[in-house]
């Protein structure tokens, strides 16, 4: 059977798109000896919309959505902030996510972590996540790296990556991964959030500025930093600014918070700071 067949016509609020179900594509591509990745570009490649896409209308044309289902992120961290950017970036149809993350899953993180509940207590935070990601989208293919992020494998990682996020928890680390990305040079997303407050900001390969005009030379987070804690919301709110950049860079557009750290405080405002 042709995906033609499959496919129904549907008019919305004047979006008019030709849409393909989950079920009758994934069952076309076992019949095809296809992997579920490879019949999702198939068919935006004939220009079918995966029902699941749908809903996003004219704000993603089909060669974004094929852009999207054709992009390869590394997420490091899957906590507060990666648990936010694995959903968001699954559901938006993201082709391949590399989650790298070697803590688990912990009562005190059950208060933002989005892949954190009773079942997922003490269990490898990038294999849970891993393990859920195909009720979310069946077609975006995932990698977990249940280990820390380090000097060893960081350039590993790294490779065939079109985009490196930071969900990190420590200075060390995000320092370490935009030294990486700018040496494989590839667009880095930072972020980081703690009480009601977060931060985000890209670096691109040929940027000025870098993670160094953030921190400095500090490599742990400051005792007040510790002791704040983190509202949930905060998380989502910041790994939300941060998925959107993503997607906007694999589509191919401009990025928003280049050159520049963008400052949230969500009991007030969000503020640029520049680099300088």
């Amino acid at each position: 059977m042709e995906l033609r067949e499959l496919t129904q016509d549907i008019h919305y609020h004047g979006v008019s798109r030709t849409v393909i179900g989950d079920a009758p594509l994934l069952a076309w591509a076992q019949s095809r000896n296809l992997s579920p990745w490879e019949a999702q570009v198939a068919a935006l490649r004939q220009n079918f919309t995966l029902e699941r896409y749908f809903s996003h209308g004219c704000s993603l044309d089909l060669g974004q959505q094929l852009r999207l289902c054709e992009g390869r992120v590394l997420v490091c961290g899957c906590g507060g902030l990666g648990g936010v950017l694995i959903s968001l970036l699954a559901r938006a149809g993201v082709g391949f996510l590399r989650l790298v993350d070697g803590d688990v899953f912990a009562p005190t993180n059950l208060n933002r972590q989005w892949f954190c509940d009773a079942s997922s207590i003490g269990h490898l935070k990038a294999q849970v996540c891993a393990a859920r990601l195909p009720d979310l989208n069946p077609f975006t293919r995932v990698e977990a790296v249940s280990e820390p992020l380090t000097e060893g494998n960081a350039l590993t990682l790294a490779a065939d990556i079109d985009l490196a996020l930071d969900a990190l928890d420590n200075i060390a680390g995000r320092l370490l991964l935009a030294r990486v990305a700018k040496e494989r040079r590839i667009p880095f997303i930072h972020a980081a959030a703690t009480g009601w407050c977060g931060q985000v900001s890209t670096f691109l390969p040929d940027s000025r500025r870098s993670l160094l005009d953030v921190y400095g030379n500090r490599q742990y987070r400051d005792a007040t930093e510790m002791t704040t804690g983190i509202i949930g919301t905060t998380a989502s709110v910041v790994g939300s600014l941060q998925a959107a950049e993503a997607i906007r860079l694999l589509i191919g557009q401009e990025p928003a918070y280049d050159d520049g750290l963008y400052y949230l405080d969500s009991e007030r405002t969000i503020t640029k700071a520049c680099l300088v």
